[in-house]
């Protein structure tokens, strides 16, 4: 992974636009992870609940999110040294 430059899909300034062009946050995308948890509450003879599912989807944003801060931060330590070159 190129982490020398942040990515169009790293452009914090844009998250709505970010959103919008990433396929993996859209309703349909989610469809099959909710449809997985609720199989996987009534194998385990619990209910399947919306706060139950938005608590699980929190933590996987949750570790997404400290995966962006681990590159982030890479490539800020890579390249905060060269503020003088031109883009």
């Amino acid at each position: 992974m190129d982490t020398n430059r942040f990515k169009a899909s790293h452009d914090f300034s844009n998250l709505q636009k970010n959103l919008n062009n990433n396929q993996g946050y859209s309703v349909e995308s989610y469809s099959q992870q909710v449809k997985d948890y609720i199989h996987d509450m009534k194998s385990r003879n619990q209910e399947a609940t919306k706060q139950g599912f938005m608590t699980q989807a929190q933590k996987s944003a949750k570790e997404v999110w400290a995966e962006i801060q681990e590159i982030a931060s890479e490539a800020w330590e890579k390249n905060k040294n060269h503020s003088d070159e031109k883009k």
